[in-house]
């Protein structure tokens, strides 16, 4: 199954209590973000909150996820961690867990340079023979991937085929699409910068958006590899307003509100995470009302 188009960063249902992964709705979100023309998962990612799941509760996820999606669509199992034992015990479960490829975040907390990071990806690609996608996300991490390091990781470790770069980064997605595709493959990651990658025929995108909005994300996939320019400004501009909202916030409580707001009942996010407002929650609301209702999930159709 080849990693392409739009991928979900899908969210974590949780129970009520906030205390389990609600498995019923999350099989249901899986079913709808399919129908809704998604090309692939990543659970367990930044959206899913994998910060604040247990050990056993990313397994799970990884689990269900590649349970539920019977091979129709990808699967990129999000297994980095703080160390390179646990990131390594995670990859090896997903890849027993039937997942399509892993992307690895580097460590986090305990500040490392290129030559830690270059020895995680390489322990990892040991253990398991799933392809990797490196996950550039520096404000998390405290380490920016930059283009020489992933050529050098693309060079050196044969298992690095992708990128998904959340560092906001104009000019390092430039680099990557225009000098190195041959070498690695962009996936944009950062919600803001979708339109100058969707111009630049990036392959694929990975969104946390896509838990709702997954039909525009095809649509917008799809004109800008055949190039309809104007169709794919057209309803960038529509989903835009959406997109700002989102990123003036907790992002994964903006997500998880547009879903229920929706129709996909997936439940809050988990502490210390804080919950959308009363008052944010009306904003997102009525800016939800302004797009067109194709463009959005179609549980409700």
């Amino acid at each position: 199954m080849a990693l392409k188009g739009v991928l979900s960063a899908i969210v974590t249902p949780f129970t009520s209590d906030g205390e389990q992964i609600d498995e019923k709705t999350l099989r249901k979100l899986i079913d709808q973000n399919i129908a809704d023309g998604v090309d692939g998962f990543v659970p367990a990612g930044g959206t899913g909150e994998f910060s604040v799941l247990s050990h056993q509760e990313r397994l799970r996820l990884v689990e269900i996820v590649a349970e539920q999606t019977a091979g129709r669509v990808a699967v990129l199992a999000h297994t980095g961690a703080t160390s390179s034992r646990e990131a390594i015990a995670l990859s090896k479960h997903a890849e027993r867990a039937g997942a399509t490829a892993i992307m690895l975040a580097t460590p986090y907390y305990e500040p490392i340079g290129f030559e830690e990071a270059f020895a995680y990806y390489a322990g990892v690609a040991d253990a398991t023979s799933l392809p990797i996608c490196a996950y550039n996300f520096p404000p998390a991490t405290g380490l920016h991937l930059d283009v020489d390091f992933l050529v050098r990781l693309a060079s050196e470790i044969p298992q690095v085929k992708f990128v998904k770069d959340s560092s906001a980064n104009l000019a390092q997605m430039n680099t990557l699409l225009y000098d190195h595709s041959d070498k690695i493959t962009f996936f944009n990651g950062e919600d803001i910068l979708m339109l100058p990658a969707l111009m630049l025929k990036a392959p694929g995108t990975v969104m946390g958006i896509a838990n709702f909005m997954a039909p525009a994300l095809a649509k917008l996939h799809r004109c800008a590899q055949e190039e309809d320019a104007a169709t794919t400004v057209a309803i960038w501009r529509q989903i835009n307003p959406i997109i700002r909202i989102l990123g003036s916030g907790p992002y994964n409580s903006g997500v998880k509100a547009a879903c229920e707001i929706l129709g996909l009942p997936v439940g809050q996010v988990r502490a210390p995470i804080r919950p959308y407002s009363a008052a944010q929650v009306e904003k997102l609301k009525e800016a939800l009302s302004k797009i067109d209702p194709s463009l959005l999930t179609g549980v409700g159709r």
